[in-house]
């Protein structure tokens, strides 16, 4: 039997979002893991206040509240993987294991990211989160890698689904 995660790349438009988007010349700038198709349940490294982006934490996020409706052209990228029992366990167990350990944002992780200089922390940025479970050796989906990672990286797994690409405000309406 096939278990399904949802690999959710978005673009909310915020002034720390259009730099990353520029610095890592990619379309999204943020990247979460969710388990259901309506991403109302995702997973990430995000904004511990809306309009605060210095302080992130460990968050569950949903793509109908928060900084991602903050802009109505903010956008969203959705693919589906198929993934075993195993793997699928394996996720939602380093999720918690990694995100309940997290000390908060990695920001000056991801300010060194620019000059593709690596520091590691107990911190975490989105892409250095998501990296860190889904190259597991239990999870074994993304290959391991000595470079940065950045959100589209992640566009590049095999197997990826394409479900939706566009405005998040028109996502499933």
């Amino acid at each position: 039997m096939s278990y399904k995660i949802y690999i959710v790349l978005t673009q909310s438009y915020t002034l720390l979002a259009r730099l990353i988007q520029k610095v890592t010349n990619g379309k999204y700038s943020h990247i979460s893991l969710s388990f259901d198709e309506e991403c109302t349940d995702m997973y990430s490294i995000g904004r511990k206040y809306t309009y605060y982006p210095f302080t992130g934490v460990y968050k569950n996020e949903n793509i109908y509240k928060g900084v991602f409706i903050l802009n109505p052209n903010a956008e969203i990228l959705i693919y589906e993987l198929n993934v075993s029992k195993l793997q699928y366990d394996n996720i939602i167990r380093l999720l918690n294991e990694y995100g309940n350990s997290s000390k908060g944002y990695n920001f000056i992780g991801l300010v060194l990211a620019i000059f593709n200089k690596k520091i590691n922390r107990r911190k975490y940025y989105c892409s250095e989160f998501i990296y860190k479970i889904l190259s597991d050796e239990s999870v074994n989906i993304f290959p391991k890698t000595d470079n940065i990672v950045k959100p589209m990286d992640f566009t590049n797994i095999e197997g990826l689904n394409k479900i939706y690409e566009g405005k998040i405000l028109e996502y499933k309406l």
